[in-house]
């Protein structure tokens, strides 16, 4: 049965909405970035022309024109043909149910799910959207409600009601219990609880927009990065980098790391600089979508790219992605991503390589107290053995 839907028209959203105030200057230095190509093809399987990409867990699903591929440790499991073609993928509540779904939108703005790791399921019933045309979705945090983009409204459902309000955005991302997206060239945030909208004037036509950990919106124009001050209706924006030499395309947030197409480049923005990569060859017309894994994927032309952040550690961070990270992320993530409820981030190299006596103790030895707690999961026998491998010391050269 579909959803009780009905339209909520609100002061803030059927007027201007809050203009924020004129944007502050705090430049950020620009330092160099390393990042490597990340394989996640390990067969090197077709895939045919790909739309989009998600993942939950150790599932990677490539949306193309071959269908919907499940992809888990880099081997293709299933692939689901029954859509060839796909508006947008993201991860999102579980509908009434407990719980996150991988889903992506077919090319008929019909929602479809992840299910048993083999088939994608028509959902959009379960969020009251049967009938509508969907064009893009995004979670406003890991819990609640989606919103998803209709032909000229966005819906917010819940898996149990669906509120529309009269707004059109597109290029939606969400978190911290907002989403963000663009209007005729203009950044909009919306906040599902309230119907609030918080509009930001700038010289130029935004490009790229996204949320990052801290709930704050940042937005890329063609040659300007800002971001705001703070959530509240009239707190201002920060300029934070202006590239003098190449434009700015795209944006994507990747497990707390914002990523930036500067040009052919890739830039990371950290808390003091800006870090910008060597010439990689992107496309003008690249898409940057975020990986849980803090890398980032890259689209063009059909064509699906992974690039990582090099942090120095070589071939023992190589091994630690291939034996490590995959287990990470099945397992640990839910607690253990930027403002997980361990608050303590272990989502990368880094922070595995300084901890390693640390983990070792409690992955290992289970001293105080054994990790992945009880009821997380449990890793393989083979697993714990190349994780205990690479967790000993490492040689001194």
């Amino acid at each position: 049965m579909p959803l009780p839907s009905r339209l909520f028209l609100s002061a803030v959203l059927l007027g201007l909405g809050c203009q924020s105030p004129e944007p502050a200057s705090t430049l950020l230095n620009e330092v160099p970035l390393a990042v490597h190509s990340v394989s996640w093809n390990a067969k090197n399987v077709a895939t045919g022309k790909i739309s989009a990409v998600a993942e939950l867990n150790e599932d990677t699903v490539v949306f193309s024109d071959q269908g919907a591929l499940v992809f888990t440790a880099g081997l293709l499991l299933n692939t689901d043909a029954t859509s060839k073609s796909w508006n947008a993928a993201s991860v999102i509540p579980a509908g009434d149910l407990a719980g996150q779904w991988l889903v992506g939108v077919d090319g008929k703005g019909h929602l479809r799910r992840l299910r048993d790791r083999a088939v994608l399921e028509d959902v959009s019933d379960r969020y009251g959207l049967r009938s509508d045309v969907i064009s893009d979705l995004a979670a406003s945090d890991v819990a609640t409600a989606t919103v998803f983009a209709l032909e000229n409204e966005l819906a917010v459902a819940d898996g149990k009601n669906v509120v529309r309000y009269p707004v059109k955005l597109r290029n939606l991302q969400g978190g911290g219990g907002r989403v963000v997206g663009i209007s005729d060239g203009t950044a909009i945030a919306f906040e599902p609880s309230s119907g609030k909208l918080k509009r930001f004037g700038l010289p130029q036509a935004a490009v790229a927009t996204v949320i990052d950990t801290a709930g704050r919106v940042v937005i890329a124009t063609k040659d300007t990065l800002y971001r705001e001050q703070s959530r509240e209706l009239g707190s201002a924006l920060d300029v934070l980098y202006v590239s003098a030499d190449a434009p700015l395309l795209g944006l994507a947030l990747a497990s707390g790391e914002v990523w930036v197409q500067v040009g052919d480049a890739l830039a990371l923005l950290a808390s003091d600089a800006i870090q910008k990569s060597p010439p990689l060859a992107l496309p003008a017309d690249a898409k940057l979508f975020g990986s849980p894994t803090g890398d980032v994927w890259v689209l063009s032309s059909g064509m699906l790219r992974r690039f990582g952040e090099d942090s120095g550690g070589g071939a023992d961070e190589e091994v630690w992605r291939q034996t490590v990270q995959p287990v990470f992320t099945r397992l640990c993530a839910l607690c253990h991503m930027p403002g997980g409820s361990a608050n303590l981030d272990l989502s990368t190299y880094k922070s595995w390589d300084i901890r390693r006596a640390a983990i070792k103790q409690r992955v290992i030895d289970g001293k105080p107290t054994p990790m992945p707690p009880k009821g997380a999961g449990t890793p393989t026998q083979d697993e714990l053995m190349a994780i205990s491998a690479w967790l000993q010391p490492k040689m001194k050269p």
